[in-house]
Parts: structure tokens; C-alpha cells; sequence
């Protein structure tokens, strides 16, 4: 990566050679880490546990994190990940086990970090088409990328107030109240 700064006449100047998107999305491994130390710690009976029956239990919201959030956006519909992640088994057993979905949380991550990683900001602007209702819709590579990154949080933050719901201490939140509280400390 090569930023270089350059005056003109009285004004400043950027440019970069080839940005990776890493950069860019610096933070997001911090809350991947952060979300897989907290789904390590859960017992069956946590990961099973539901607000109500209409909604997903603990264990099947992790999932949808894996599966609707991760692998069908950036494996399935940018073309990135393995065979064997985009076919990520959607049984209970799956939900109801912490190994089976901090794997599912660990391999899907790092299928987002190698391609954020190889991206740059000019391959942001890349378009994909996507047929959705019946509608054919243009979307870019970074209109993908933030939905995901959206999708992360929200129901991070969802999984946040489940396991507090069922009285789950939770190291990683921190007194900032934020799943990724590894901000450097000024000196």
C-alpha cells in the first residue's frame, strides 16, 4: 500500500496505489473475534434458548449470521468462499453446537478477510446482478460488502440482548457496552 501526499499550488493531494479493503474495514476482525469468543462460550441449553417461539433461538441466529448474512452475499453472490463453505449445513445439530458454529463463524470470516484482503477501492464500484421478488436489481461490490457488515452488527447486537436476556455475563462487551473494545490505548 502506498499513500503519498503532494501539494499543488496551495492544495493537498491523495493519492493511493491499490488500497486493500482490509484497510478500509479495519475493525471488522476485531468484532469477528469478539462474537466468536462469545458464541465459544455457550452451553447447548444457552444456544437453544429462544425469547419467545415465534423467535430464533440463540444457535439459529448465529447461523443466520453464517448463512444468510456471509456466505449468501459474499460467497454466493460474489462468487467468493469454497464449495464446502457454501453448502454450510442448516440442521439443529448445527445450531445447537458451539464447535460446529464458531467453525462456521472462523471459516466464513475468513472468507470475507482473503477477499477484503486481495480487494482494492477501486474494485468497490464492481456491479453484480441479483434478481430479488422477481426484480432484477444492479448492485455493487460495495453496496454487498456494507450489507453484510450491517448484518454483522444488527444481529450481534441481537445475540447482545439474548444472552443478557438469559442473565450471560459477558467479557467481551466490556463497560463500553461494544462486542470489539480493542481501541489502542493512547500512551
Amino acid at each position: 500500500m502506498m499513500i503519498s501526499v503532494m501539494e499543488q499550488k496551495g492544495s493537498t493531494t491523495m493519492t493511493t496505489d491499490r488500497l486493500s479493503l482490509m484497510t478500509c474495514y479495519s475493525g471488522w476482525d476485531n468484532y469477528q473475534i469478539s462474537l466468536a469468543r462469545t458464541v465459544a462460550r455457550l452451553t447447548h441449553e444457552q444456544l437453544a434458548w429462544r425469547p419467545t417461539q415465534e423467535h430464533r433461538s440463540v444457535g439459529e441466529l448465529v447461523q443466520h449470521i453464517i448463512i444468510e448474512g456471509r456466505i449468501d452475499w459474499i460467497g454466493n453472490v460474489l462468487g467468493e468462499g469454497s464449495a464446502e463453505l457454501k453448502a454450510w449445513p442448516t440442521t439443529p445439530a448445527v445450531h445447537e453446537d458451539t464447535v460446529e458454529l464458531v467453525k462456521g463463524l472462523e471459516t466464513s470470516w475468513q472468507m470475507i478477510e482473503d477477499a477484503l484482503t486481495r480487494w482494492s477501492t477501486a474494485d468497490l464500484a464492481q456491479t453484480y446482478s441479483v434478481t430479488y421478488n422477481g426484480k432484477n436489481h444492479i448492485i455493487t461490490r460495495q453496496w454487498v460488502i456494507w450489507h453484510v457488515l450491517s448484518h454483522d452488527t444488527h444481529h450481534g447486537g441481537e445475540l447482545t440482548l439474548m444472552l443478557g436476556m438469559q442473565g450471560i455475563a459477558l467479557p467481551e462487551l466490556g463497560e463500553g457496552g461494544h462486542l470489539a473494545e480493542r481501541a489502542p490505548l493512547a500512551e
